[in-house]
């Protein structure tokens, strides 16, 4: 009887010191997250207090101030040039890996990743950049970690991220080298102020990436980057991109995995001449030439007829300047049952005046051919100059790379 109650005992006093064990990890995953969640609430707050061209070298300080311990820069940070980043977030999310990670704070990381504990590995990043004593650029990424459900078994049931980066640019045209620019351009028809696309090849998660003009109204940035951070700390999992940020619902990047998708037979849209702002193709394409179209032809291509207008140079609007009276072979943006937009066919009239928008690789100088894309064609009147003028004035001369 006596050995009875001792091993009674035992097992109740081994119970308890289990139960204060899991109670004392589920305390510790929850003021960490919250603790998380609370800096990484200020830190987009205080990023949403960045005017682009306005906000001023103290106001720099002031965020380099605040943020200082989780904050770095390479190289010198003056008013004249600075590129700043913070980050806040788990280093098993690449966060401050410059620190020591030993085996105590893994088995945190384990413990918060595994979600038993309402715990979310995640994952702050923003950056700004300084130029001549006001702030120019600014980014922002946020990343989550989606544990497995437990419940359920599967191919599907598995670990994945929901990554979405924000960045400002002056020009939203296309890629840079290193520099991405997703999205179709098509997209600036329905709001001309920023592109949005999904990476290739993205392993394991759900990403989307947000390039907006540095000129966009301060509404829609808020808009853009206006995370959700209850996705670190809520018990029920942030799955899709529009938990994470509300707009990206309407994106519908992702839409052949998210709640509520039918399998529809896409109609294609009806053509339809340009419809992208021109003060946006002023933005964001570094040559226009005024010129007078001459004549037109018709050659035969592997993919089908094209038109070859031929043009003389009048004036360079935007961009490096070419010889006046420069006579040159212009391929107008053509109809093609292959483009998604199915756009109207563009061309030069022979006698009237033309502005052409074009997109200088400057890799070569002028060649025999000069080819457009869509919108490339405008009419030469006062009133798509002035719109266009509208574009150039967006475009500013930021020194150094931009940021990523």
């Amino acid at each position: 009887m006596a050995c009875k109650k001792w091993i009674v005992r035992i097992l109740r006093v081994t119970a308890l010191a289990a139960l204060a064990v899991l109670l004392l990890t589920f305390a510790l995953v929850q003021f960490q997250q919250r603790l998380l969640r609370y800096r990484a609430e200020r830190l987009m707050a205080d990023m949403h207090q960045i005017r682009l061209y306005q906000s001023t070298w103290a106001d720099a300080q002031r965020l380099m101030y605040r943020w200082g311990a989780w904050g770095h820069y390479d190289g010198s940070c003056t008013a004249a040039d600075c590129r700043y980043e913070i980050e806040v977030g788990d280093p098993a999310m690449g966060i401050n890996t410059r620190s020591n990670i030993n085996w105590l704070m893994r088995a945190n990381y384990i413990l918060r990743g595994s979600g038993l504990f309402g715990g979310r590995l995640a994952a702050l990043r923003t950056t700004f950049t300084v130029q001549d004593g006001t702030i120019w650029r600014e980014s922002a990424k946020i990343v989550v970690d989606v544990p497995p459900d437990l419940r359920h078994s599967g191919e599907w049931n598995s670990d994945y991220l929901l990554i979405i980066e924000t960045k400002s640019r002056q020009r939203l045209l296309h890629s840079n080298g290193a520099d991405w620019i997703l999205g179709g351009y098509e997209q600036l028809a329905d709001h001309p102020y920023y592109k949005v696309g999904k990476p290739g090849g993205c392993e394991n998660c759900f990403a989307a990436y947000v390039v907006y003009s540095t000129h966009t109204p301060q509404p829609e940035i808020d808009r853009l980057t206006d995370f959700n951070f209850s996705c670190f700390t809520r018990f029920s999992k942030c799955r899709w991109l529009g938990d994470l940020l509300p707009v990206a619902w309407d994106w519908r990047l992702y839409s052949y995995f998210e709640p509520g998708h039918t399998l529809q037979m896409e109609v294609p849209e009806p053509p339809r001449p340009c419809d992208i702002p021109i003060w946006a193709l002023g933005r964001d394409y570094n040559a226009v030439y005024a010129v007078q179209a001459l004549s037109t032809s018709h050659l035969n291509g592997s993919d089908g007829p094209h038109e070859v207008d031929r043009a003389k140079i009048i004036s360079t609007i935007k961009g490096a300047q070419w010889r006046n009276g420069l006579v040159m072979d212009v391929l107008p943006y053509p109809d093609s049952p292959d483009d998604p937009a199915m756009a109207i066919r563009e061309r030069l009239i022979p006698g009237k005046s033309y502005l052409l928008v074009y997109e200088d690789t400057f890799d070569d100088p002028p060649g025999p051919k000069l080819p457009l894309d869509r919108c490339g064609v405008q009419e030469d009147t006062p009133e798509v100059r002035h719109e266009l003028e509208k574009g150039f004035a967006q475009n500013d001369n930021l020194r150094g790379p931009e940021l990523r």
